[in-house]
């Protein structure tokens, strides 16, 4: 709950329920577990805004699974100092049915202290696990040390990231997080903090304990379609959220959609991503995950618009309804010939017919007939295919989600690649370079000061020592992330020290390098199905 206008610290405790020292009889008495807005927290929350709702879920711990017993929530308060206090009454969610509606009670006391404004650091963080591996870096499940609150850090090697000419998307994606924080979207991954030093650029992000999509996924094969839609209704509005703030993200798959604790998804992920782009506006940057491409990024030298997030949509509604892509082919040419010609075929009995009307809806190969071009995410979600959904009850995160992760402790990691996670129990060099970041600097060869110009402006919350030094140095990066790129292949097959990634996802390229031959793949303008 952290951004820049933050100016509040609170302190949540959840007490045994009791009045005038006795048990009070309504209240249910379960094992439970705190949850402030998306984190799953023991009693210790963060920083967050003067507007800020908390809200406290409470759940029951069985043989069977977790019980949703109930929730509550509160405003921050805007006095440095006061508490909040008292017995309040469980609130069941939208879709609770009457018969389960809760009737317990939970003592709650918040006390707000005025956060102090100082620069963070590596120093301010300890490393807990690996949760992740690239190209550029790691990314580390961490306690800050003052609130004990778990967040995930994306550690990116500025060495790397200048070698790879990938410095304008790097400082891009931190902007575009920026600006997502700032406005506070419910299902995009808060960034909290950004720091760097003189050879590392780090990202504290919430900690989503659910983990990717893409490992349910391949887990189960295939969702059924209560669950699939409650996924895509939540990424209509992170993508309508990007949209009206004039981003189009450009590569939407289900590696780069986490769940929360509760079950929520949140977007992560906007390497790739374009801002300032608005309705009619077109870019040509060959770039995105093969499988979900949009044919106009492939054949429309003109450029393409936001519509090629819709048309990702359609791909991931098919994969996650049917268990496959629907374009899919070991081949990269015949997948460009599938994405640009090929026909959709739908199994029997994965989609009712509301379901695959809006899958063909979103795979018009005429971006400007696509569903979505007219009114953009509003027309989504006024087709029938969402017809039982409120989506205002949706966006607050009032509907209960189909599938809650089952997580034994706040730092649990169970949805996470044990490739990863049992990493710095086993790998030296893993654990030297996690020591060393967690000291605040890594042995690499020292950058120059007209190389470190180029992440100017990179801390998020507070300017750090090394922003001062390089102010005068240097302008601010300009956010157009499009003009004079080389494009990377950012697959997990260039993941280094990772041998036995699973082959499905190693054939998936993000940030695919368009090649010579591409020009003689396909021919043609015609798109209409």
């Amino acid at each position: 709950m952290t951004m820049a206008r933050s100016v509040t610290d609170p302190e949540v405790s959840l007490h045994s329920p009791t009045q005038n020292g006795m048990p009070k009889p309504s209240c249910k008495l379960p094992s439970v577990d705190i949850c402030v807005r998306d984190s799953l927290l023991t009693l210790a929350s963060d920083v967050v805004d003067y507007d800020m709702l908390v809200d406290v879920s409470v759940y029951d711990h069985g043989a069977t699974g977790d019980e949703f017993l109930g929730h509550v929530d509160f405003q921050a308060s805007k006095d440095p100092g006061a508490t909040v206090q008292g017995w309040f009454q469980l609130q069941g969610h939208a879709d609770t049915m009457a018969e389960n509606a809760p009737t317990g009670e939970i003592f709650l006391e918040a006390i707000y202290h005025r956060a102090e404004r100082k620069q963070f650091g590596p120093t301010d963080f300890e490393i807990l696990k690996l949760i992740g591996k690239g190209t550029f870096g790691q990314v580390y499940q961490v306690r800050k040390k003052d609130t004990q609150r778990i967040y995930a850090m994306k550690v990116l090697q500025k060495k790397v990231i200048v070698q790879k000419k990938e410095v304008a998307h790097t400082v891009g994606e931190r902007n575009i997080l920026v600006r997502t924080a700032m406005s506070d979207s419910p299902f995009i991954v808060g960034l909290k903090f950004s720091f760097q030093t003189p050879s590392e650029l780090y990202l504290v992000t919430d900690y989503m304990s659910g983990g990717e999509l893409f490992w349910h996924l391949q887990k189960e094969g295939r969702f059924d379609e209560k669950r699939a839609k409650f996924y895509i209704a939540e990424l209509i509005l992170a993508i309508q959220h990007l949209h009206h703030n004039d981003i189009v993200y450009r590569d939407l798959k289900p590696e780069n959609i986490l769940l929360d604790a509760n079950g929520h998804i949140a977007l992560c992920d906007f390497g790739l991503s374009k801002a300032n782009l608005t309705k009619n506006d077109t870019t040509n940057t060959f770039c995105g995950t093969t499988e979900y491409l949009a044919p106009e990024v492939l054949l429309d030298e003109s450029g393409y618009t936001k519509m090629v997030d819709f048309w990702s949509l359609g791909v991931l509604v098919f994969e996650m309804c049917c268990g496959w892509s629907p374009f899919y082919a070991e081949d990269t040419q015949q997948m460009y010939k599938n994405i640009a010609f090929g026909k959709v075929r739908f199994p029997r009995d994965t989609l009712s017919q509301e379901g695959r009307n809006f899958v063909k809806g979103l795979l018009n190969r005429n971006p400007k007939h696509r569903l979505g071009a007219t009114d953009d995410a509003e027309e989504l979600k006024r087709h029938p295919f969402f017809a039982d959904v409120d989506w205002t009850l949706l966006s607050k995160k009032l509907i209960t989600p189909p599938f809650k992760p089952k997580l034994k402790s706040e730092t649990d990691v169970s949805y996470f690649d044990p490739e990863f996670t049992t990493a710095l129990d086993q790998n030296g060099s893993l654990n030297e370079r996690a020591a060393a970041l967690a000291r605040g600097y890594a042995a690499s060869t020292p950058l120059s000061p007209s190389v470190q110009a180029n992440f100017q402006g990179f801390t998020f919350v507070d300017e750090s020592a090394l922003d001062d030094h390089m102010r005068d140095r240097a302008g601010l990066v300009d956010e157009d992330m499009d003009d004079g790129q080389h494009h990377r292949n950012r697959d997990n097959d260039d993941w280094d020290n990772i041998d036995d990634i699973d082959l499905r996802k190693a054939n998936r390229m993000s940030g695919i390098v368009k090649t010579g031959h591409d020009e003689h793949m396909v021919g043609g303008s015609h798109f209409d199905v």
